[in-house]
């Protein structure tokens, strides 16, 4: 079972949004990558006619930096952003980054009754439900699951192909407890971790039908945040909330 990957720095995910060109002015279209394992975001946009100078802006809307090109990498390691924009002679053209979000009540553990797995199905509008193990359809595409489960008292998340139930096409590897905006490089990462209540814990969602094992422009970044954790009998009971870097591909940018 793969747990732990070694990576060669690729350009990942792309995304592009609409826009229009302008005499001196105007919205730009902006093209975006994740690059070198996904912690740097590269921006390219179109140029605009008697515009020499660009400005990259966060979601304040204070400059980042300033360019005579069209294209700019911002490093995650310097800040993490849920929106940018371009501003081409005072016109800004936004691109969001804002991850998407999705919660889960009442999931309990595997030994007890109820709805203990978690499915997210990935894209551009991810879906996320809380079933039990026999909806769980590993053969589905572009999904993946995990369950709470209850290893000899210690609450845990496991990815699918941690369980019986074997690998679905998307398999979740979890960091430890962490905090930030940044998710750690893919080295960092396990199909299963134990779990306290209010942690939180990125998910790498590495497709298994393409490129499995390295990152590349199918994969997704993502975050779970473990709330009202509590034994239940048995078992233990709780509610998650998910985040994913739905916008670009591979990006492990996780500014809520």
């Amino acid at each position: 079972m793969k747990r732990f990957y070694l990576l060669l720095p690729i350009a990942v995910g792309a995304l592009v949004i609409g826009g229009c060109n302008g005499g001196g002015s105007g919205n730009v279209d902006i093209t975006a990558e994740a690059v070198n394992n996904g912690a740097d975001l590269k921006l390219t946009w179109t140029s605009v006619e008697g515009v020499s100078e660009y400005k990259i802006l966060d979601e304040n809307q204070n400059v980042i930096a300033t360019t005579n090109d069209t294209t700019y990498t911002l490093a995650g390691a310097d800040g993490v952003y849920s929106m940018i924009y371009i501003d081409a002679g005072g016109t800004k053209t936004p691109f969001d980054l804002t991850p998407w979000e999705g919660s889960v009540t009442d999931i309990v553990s595997h030994d007890l009754t109820g709805n203990s797995w978690v499915k997210i199905t990935f894209g551009d509008n991810p879906t996320l439900n809380a079933i039990q193990q026999s909806d769980v359809d590993v053969a589905e595409a572009n999904t993946g699951y995990f369950v709470l489960y209850n290893n000899s008292g210690t609450p845990e998340i496991r990815d699918a192909s941690a369980t019986s139930v074997g690998q679905a096409k998307m398999e979740l590897a979890f960091s430890d407890n962490m905090t930030g905006d940044l998710a750690p490089d893919p080295g960092n990462y396990a199909t299963g971790r134990a779990v306290a209540d209010g942690g939180f814990y990125f998910f790498w969602a590495d497709n298994t039908a393409t490129g499995y094992g390295e990152m590349d422009e199918n994969d997704y970044f993502g975050g779970v945040k473990v709330s009202n954790l509590s034994s239940s009998g048995t078992g233990y009971t709780a509610d998650f909330t998910i985040y994913i870097q739905h916008n670009v591909k591979g990006l492990r940018w996780l500014k809520m």
